[in-house]
């Protein structure tokens, strides 16, 4: 009886610069590129077994590997939920596994905190772009926020104070011919920011006075708001 052909070994590591992929030669003739990180995680070196244990663990190493530079480039760009980062590694074709082991060291090293990362979202929203507490919570939530944390996270924002300053920008820059046409253009861009309707009619008609120095029109607010709107909580 023939005995089982003896498996491959390592002959050869080509490629010692750090960073840089390896060329594995095994006995057999085969000869495999694989990046430096993933060597070190399954610990390649020379004579080692090529077997399918040391090619599966190898697979692995490499998706892992693949997994965390993929996730420090995203992160290089701006914070992540834990649930976009998992998306976007599935969109890289990464295996399920090598995603959950990254995205579970991201947050043992801190760089994945949804707390946190909801936190930042909403600071950053109220630097360059206000917007209403609605809003931010139909934001954070799309990004798989846990809901007490956003609840957390957006629990400071005020939604009246927020509007006024947003319209009283957008009216220096507003034609100012009627309040119904005011309240077309300033309360349109405040209802597409996620304010509510009451919201929007208090802040306009404090801005329109201040601006025009004119009482608004009795019968122009609620035709010009509900054009189009709808309002809701989450």
């Amino acid at each position: 009886m023939d005995e089982p052909p003896s498996p491959a070994i390592v002959v050869e590591i080509r490629g010692d610069a750090k960073g840089r992929p390896r060329l594995i030669r095994l006995s057999d003739g085969r000869e495999l590129l694989v990046s430096d990180d993933a060597c070190t995680r399954a610990g390649v070196a020379i004579g080692a077994v090529a077997n399918e244990t040391f090619l599966a663990e190898l697979d692995g190493a490499e998706q892992r590997a693949k997994a965390h530079e993929a996730a420090l480039r995203l992160l290089s760009h701006r914070a992540r939920s834990a649930k976009e980062m998992r998306t976007r590694l599935r969109m890289r074709g990464i295996e399920a596994t090598a995603i959950e082991d990254e995205v579970a060291r991201l947050e043992t090293s801190g760089l994945l905190n949804d707390e946190q990362f909801a936190r930042s979202w909403v600071a950053d929203r109220g630097r360059m772009a206000p917007r209403g507490r609605r809003m931010l919570r139909y934001e954070l939530l799309g990004r798989g926020i846990d809901p007490e944390a956003v609840e957390e996270a957006t629990s400071g924002v005020d939604d009246l104070e927020t509007a006024r300053a947003l319209a009283r920008t957008r009216a220096r820059g507003s034609a100012l011919e009627s309040y119904e046409l005011f309240m077309s253009r300033v309360g349109g861009f405040l209802r597409r920011r996620g304010f509510s309707y009451d919201v929007v009619a208090t802040v306009i008609r404090e801005t329109w006075a201040e601006s025009s120095g004119a009482p608004p029109s009795p019968d122009g607010a609620e035709t010009v708001l509900g054009d189009g709107e709808v309002d809701g909580e989450l």
